[in-house]
């Protein structure tokens, strides 16, 4: 329906159209950025940690709490794990969003420390929304996920914020089962020479058109 409504000739050259932009085909695209649409349908309050909330789309299936016992730095850290043996195809995050003003048209570092039990995929994640709530700027670790048992480890996201850009939404991803352990996250402006993790980049577009003649 989308690839006709946007008058392609074909579903498939939609998703080849599609994945040349955003170097996902549209089914996993949307995988991805399926969780990250739930905040305002299951996002939930979490009381015990002010400030966030846990979201996703089996949050039935986690929970998410301060833990006094395990932490970087501080007293204590927060944790987000799954209740049952879940699934590859069930998920949380615990997050927060905030309006971008402050970050417009600089780029930023999220950093994090995370430390791992039997996960099946984790890792920290950053969007950043415009004004009509599309993603701009995207990256949740996914090529360099966090899977297993881990010790505390430092992470960080770094991506451009545009002039256009209305909001930042940010947190850790569990996949599956398992517990991440998260403390320490910071936000700093970082120099232009510091490289992009941005997963939705158009790096990959050539410059200019070729071969408009079909003579190469």
């Amino acid at each position: 329906t989308i690839a006709f409504t946007l008058r392609f000739n074909s579903q498939e050259a939609f998703s080849r159209a599609f994945k040349e932009i955003y170097n996902f085909p549209p089914g996993q695209y949307r995988k991805l950025m399926k969780i990250f649409r739930l905040e305002g349908e299951n996002g939930m309050e979490h009381q015990e940690i002010k400030g966030w909330m846990l979201s996703g789309t089996n949050i039935e299936l986690y929970e998410a709490k301060l833990d006094t016992q395990v932490f970087h730095s501080g007293k204590q850290s927060a944790v987000l794990y799954s209740t049952g043996e879940n699934s590859e195809e069930q998920f949380a995050t615990l997050m927060q969003e905030f309006q971008s003003a402050v970050y417009n048209g600089k780029r930023v570092r999220l950093s994090c420390y995370l430390k791992s039990e039997n996960a099946t995929k984790c890792g920290a994640w950053m969007r950043i929304d415009n004004a009509s709530s599309d993603p701009i700027q995207f990256d949740n670790m996914d090529s360099r996920a966090i899977s297993g048992t881990t010790e505390w480890n430092h992470y960080a996201i770094v991506l451009d914020v545009p002039p256009e850009s209305m909001s930042i939404h940010f947190g850790v991803l569990l996949i599956g089962k398992g517990k991440v352990w998260m403390d320490g996250f910071r936000f700093d402006e970082v120099d232009l020479n510091v490289p992009l993790t941005n997963m939705l980049s158009k790096e990959r577009l050539p410059k200019q058109p070729s071969n408009l003649s079909f003579t190469e």
